[in-house]
């Protein structure tokens, strides 16, 4: 449950143009299920640039409206936000795989662990060695995907190393299910 206090001084700032407060109001009404207020609140704060809520935006158009979401995403990017570079690299994914590997590439390097692990896959082939690299340290995030696909990948290289990754994913998975 929001926390009404938290919620009221939000859109006080989110109101007076605090573009970060718009972004975050707008992730509090989406988590009540108000998608038309989320949008209004993300949209405001993407116009002021804030690159969360261009993200936010595009993910919630993206079914309705993809070329307005692919729009806000590749703002979004122009900015270097990690997300959005992944999310852009995923929109563009259907129609041009080397375009997306771009944007995935991106964001791997600024740590986000699922392009790490998405870039890896589109290069394991071609490279081995390098998608190692990038999944190793993906898993070195705690990304539990990127543990078993090592694991996997090591089993044949080095034994003890594939094992030791596999019972860190299973442990990520444990505890990302509350079960740890």
């Amino acid at each position: 449950m929001a926390d009404p206090d938290f919620e009221a001084a939000t859109r006080k700032a989110a109101e007076a143009g605090d573009a970060a407060a718009m972004s975050t109001l707008g992730g509090l009404v989406f988590s009540k299920g108000d998608r038309d207020e989320a949008e209004h609140w993300w949209r405001r704060a993407g116009e002021l640039g804030n690159a969360t809520a261009m993200s936010n935006l595009a993910a919630l158009l993206s079914e309705r409206d993809p070329a307005e979401a692919e729009a806000w995403l590749r703002r979004a990017a122009a900015g270097r936000e990690p997300i959005a570079l992944h999310n852009l690299g995923f929109l563009v994914s259907r129609r041009d795989a080397d375009e997306a590997m771009k944007w995935y590439l991106m964001a791997a390097q600024r740590g986000y662990a699922p392009s790490m692990y998405n870039y890896a896959m589109h290069i394991l082939d071609a490279n081995g060695d390098e998608a190692l690299r990038w999944l190793t340290r993906a898993a070195n995030t705690g990304d539990a995907a990127s543990m078993r696909k090592l694991a996997s990948l090591l089993r044949e290289r080095d034994p003890q190393r594939a094992a030791a990754w596999a019972q860190r994913a299973e442990a990520a998975e444990a505890a990302q299910q509350g079960h740890a």
